[in-house]
């Protein structure tokens, strides 16, 4: 084993874990927006269906 395998294999673990944090957060931050569209949908369709029963 050379010593480049010191700083290579740290470095390329770091490299995956930097990496996977940005898209891992990319990813959660787009359920969550996700989520929050289907909620307002759905509480807008709620009203319409109240709205409509009421009136």
């Amino acid at each position: 084993m050379t010593s480049a395998h010191l700083f290579f294999i740290p470095a390329a673990l770091l490299a995956g874990a930097a990496l996977g944090y940005v898209l891992g957060r990319k990813l959660l931050l787009a359920e969550q927006d996700e989520q929050r569209r289907q909620s307002e949908r759905r509480a807008r369709r709620e009203a319409e269906e109240t709205q409509r029963t009421a009136g």
